[in-house]
This record gives C-alpha cells, structure tokens and sequence, in this order.
C-alpha cells in the first residue's frame, strides 16, 4: 500500500508540506497516469533526490513551486492557485509555461518535466508498467539473451 500524504510529508527533507502538495499536483498533470502506481510518491522521491544537492538549488525550486502556485493572476491571466484549477484549466497553464515567450517560464516548465520524469523513470515501481525489466547488475552473466540475436562467449 502506498504512503498517504500525510505519511510522505512527514519524511520531506527539503520541501514544506505546501511545497510538496504543489509539486505533487504539479507531477500528477505532467504524468497522469503515474498516480496509480501503488508505492509511486514522485513528489516524495523528488525532494529526497534534491536533498543532498546545493542548498541553492534547493531554493530555486521553491521558488519556482511558489511562482508557479501563487503566480498564475500575473503569469497565467486567471484568479485561480494551479492547484485550484480543473485538469483543463492546468493544461493550459503548463502548456503557456511551456511555450511562453518568457524564457524563465520555459526553463521553469523544462525543469519541472524533467525532475518529474526523471523521478518516474529511475523508479522501480514504473519499471514494470513500462516494461523495463531493470539494471543487468546482479542478474548474472550471461543475462537473458535468448531470442534477442546477441551471441555470447562463456568464461573462462
């Protein structure tokens, strides 16, 4: 069974429970499907991974999550929090960050895709869904080549 929220935020190392509740919403538009993978915190995985990095870094997601949040009257032309709006409505919003003429909001988008994909893609739990079956270490030489046309030498 997966962690709750309430659960995750209390292992947060470098986002606050506001933080974390807006990049969540923010990893579940970008990857909507990847919410249903039992045990898949993205959100959870993401501020552990940047833990350990600078703690300047740290700060310019924050900033990013909190222009991204509160910044949508002046960014975005609606009264609504990102986190407020219908699915529809958010679409929208990072579809105009996407392809917005202010590079800032273009790299901010591009740096929130990549954590969320990175995050997903270096899960273990996606990998089944996506059909990955996973690092060759530890499974041994020769690792499964049959049928895969690769001819292997067996050791001396």
């Amino acid at each position: 069974m997966g962690m709750s929220d309430a659960d995750s935020c209390a292992h947060l190392q470098i986002l606050s429970q506001s933080e974390y509740r807006i990049l969540k919403t923010i990893v579940r538009q970008i990857l909507p499907g990847a919410s249903e993978i039992q045990g898949l915190d993205l959100a959870q995985r993401i501020d552990s991974a940047l833990a350990p990095a600078s703690r300047k870094f740290g700060q310019d997601l924050k900033r990013l999550l909190f222009v991204f949040e509160y910044g949508a009257p002046l960014l975005g032309f609606t009264l609504k929090q990102f986190t407020q709006m219908s699915p529809e409505e958010k679409d929208r919003y990072l579809s105009g960050w996407e392809r917005s003429h202010l590079s800032f909001k273009r790299m901010g988008f591009q740096a929130l895709k990549r954590l969320a994909l990175a995050a997903f893609y270096g899960s273990d739990e996606s990998w089944n869904v996506i059909g990955y079956p996973g690092p060759w270490l530890n499974k041994g030489y020769p690792y499964d080549y049959q049928g895969k046309g690769i001819k292997t030498f067996p050791r001396n």
